[in-house]
């Protein structure tokens, strides 16, 4: 249980507003999530149900469809794709909360979503689970190479650090997240090319050119950021693309791609988001690095646009 039992709100509920409202409530926090549509139906007939590594569980989540039955909370998470930031932050300014966290891909937006939303309150941070959903709930796994990754604000952070790892979240925390942001991107629009192109994680595993074009597409995108004195981060993540052989690089993600960072984390994500998310991202790819050549062929090839 938390030391404290605190209020939540979780702006949207997908998987990972689900997952993460849900893993609050279980530590014992009080949980609304704001969910619309058919996805509210659903909840409000069945509730959150969550599996992961074999488990499952029933968390006590409140579930609404209006910010208007959200009452007044300590912190309020925004888990929506990329693609609905901005009709997300009218129906987020409506939930009253002196911290907001961000669980979404930002891309180079970071600053201005902070600025509209409220600079003083606003802690930019990133999940570190994926998973899929289906008439029974979410499954899920924790991203053994990606934390759940938190900025720091000014010890605005601090709170919202505590909170999660007492979930049983990992949780790392980053000084400069607009980095980590941009890293990200590009590593995220390089390999969900690859995978798209190839039409699915296990299929690029197995195929060693296509993962060496997806290691020297990122590799690409990676020197380009520490061409505009961006520094690639986290250190691992850009290691492996740009300092470890690829030898050794392009098999270690064969294996990736095979395994269960490939099914269950990144292709269900991919796929899903092929038409709405994705080509958001991409094109922040290409406005981030400005001139990565076989990055942009690689989102070429896969069909995601210059311009969403």
């Amino acid at each position: 249980m938390a030391d404290r039992q605190r209020t939540v709100a979780v702006v949207g509920a997908g998987v990972i507003g689900q997952v993460y409202a849900g893993r609050l409530a279980a530590a014992g926090h009080q949980v609304w999530l704001l969910a619309r549509g058919a996805t509210f139906a659903a909840l409000s007939s069945h509730g959150v149900r969550l599996r992961t590594n074999g488990m499952s569980s029933a968390p006590a989540v409140t579930v609404v469809d209006s910010p208007a039955d959200v009452p007044a909370v300590d912190v309020v998470y925004l888990a929506v794709r990329a693609d609905q930031v901005d009709s997300a932050l009218p129906v987020l300014a409506q939930i009253h909360a002196p911290v907001v966290v961000t669980l979404v891909n930002l891309a180079d937006r970071a600053d201005a979503v902070a600025t509209t939303i409220g600079a003083d309150r606003v802690v930019i941070g990133f999940a570190g689970v994926g998973g899929s959903r289906t008439a029974e709930g979410v499954t899920y796994q924790e991203i053994g190479q990606q934390a759940t990754t938190i900025g720091r604000a000014g010890g605005r952070e601090d709170g919202v650090v505590a909170d999660l790892r007492a979930t049983g979240l990992t949780v790392d925390v980053v000084a400069d997240m607009t980095a980590w942001l941009a890293t990200h991107t590009i590593f995220i629009a390089g390999v969900s090319a690859a995978i798209l192109e190839a039409g699915g994680s296990g299929t690029l595993g197995n195929d060693r050119a296509r993962t060496n074009r997806m290691v020297l597409a990122v590799r690409e995108g990676f020197a380009a950021l520490s061409h505009h004195s961006v520094t690639p981060t986290p250190t691992p993540l850009s290691a492996i693309f740009t300092v470890v052989p690829r030898i050794i690089s392009v098999p270690y993600w064969q294996r990736q791609m095979r395994g269960d960072l490939g099914r269950l984390s990144l292709s269900p994500h991919v796929l899903a988001t092929r038409d709405s998310e994705l080509p958001h991202l991409a094109t922040a790819a290409r406005r981030i690095t400005r001139d990565s050549p076989r990055l942009d062929a690689a989102l070429t090839a896969a069909g995601l646009p210059s311009d969403p």
